[in-house]
């Protein structure tokens, strides 16, 4: 009954926190009850249960098709990375900086993905390294190569390293996208992305480290050439 679930003025929010518990325990793609089963089980009207949904959706945790409503959605923790995004675009800090927390993180996800990584894990790197050497298209470079950078993450066998990397690749999307300067620096990028990929298919976790921290310093170092394009700059 409502008494259970808190204040009338936070009802939504007190019914959403009941229902994530059970949708927790579900499966992607597992439908709730209806809209009417959910009022009458709790005791609320249908307007709650259309607020609860819309909490459950921003949370990420369900989709709701009209007609058909609620179902467990794939949680990706896309929308924490997208706020990590918008945080990271509104942020007083400089590419360069940006650069620091790459490198205290994508280091030690080479150094694990080195000991952790699959065979299929290893393929899709050397695939997204195909890509890179065989594309003259900016946008399909800029995939493979900020792709490259999120199998590592896979690789190292730790989820929340995927779930930091995303939204630091979004920022850098936008960055390299509009930078002239990211073409020019493209021969680096394969040859320092193929370097990563051998020294983890090696299994060497100090090869793998030198590696990442090798591109990952070309890039600080080069910052201004990548964003700007001014040849001038080193």
């Amino acid at each position: 009954m409502t008494g259970g679930l808190g204040s009338r003025q936070r009802l939504p929010e007190a019914l959403a926190d009941t229902l994530q518990e059970e949708i927790l325990g579900l499966s992607a793609g597992d439908r709730l009850p209806t809209e009417a089963e959910l009022a009458e089980r709790f005791d609320v009207s249908r307007t709650v249960v259309r607020e609860t949904a819309r909490l459950l959706v921003q949370r990420g945790l369900v989709t709701v098709k009209p007609g058909r409503g609620m179902a467990v959605a794939e949680f990706d923790g896309r929308l924490i990375a997208d706020q990590y995004a918008l945080l990271l675009r509104l942020s007083q800090g400089s590419f360069e900086q940006l650069q620091e927390v790459r490198l205290a993180l994508e280091v030690e996800m080479a150094v694990l993905a080195a000991a952790r990584r699959t065979d299929e894990q290893l393929a899709a790197m050397h695939e997204a390294n195909r890509r890179l050497q065989n594309t003259d298209d900016r946008a399909e470079f800029l995939d493979a190569d900020l792709a490259f950078h999120e199998l590592v993450a896979e690789a190292s066998g730790n989820p929340f390293f995927g779930l930091v990397i995303r939204p630091i690749n979004g920022f850098l999307r936008e960055a390299y996208r509009t930078g002239p300067g990211y073409t020019g620096e493209a021969g680096h990028t394969v040859q320092e992305h193929v370097e990563i990929a051998a020294a983890i298919d090696s299994g060497d976790p100090s090869r793998a480290r030198f590696a990442v921290e090798n591109h990952l310093r070309r890039i600080a170092r080069h910052s201004d050439r990548l964003l700007s394009g001014d040849p001038e700059v080193a």
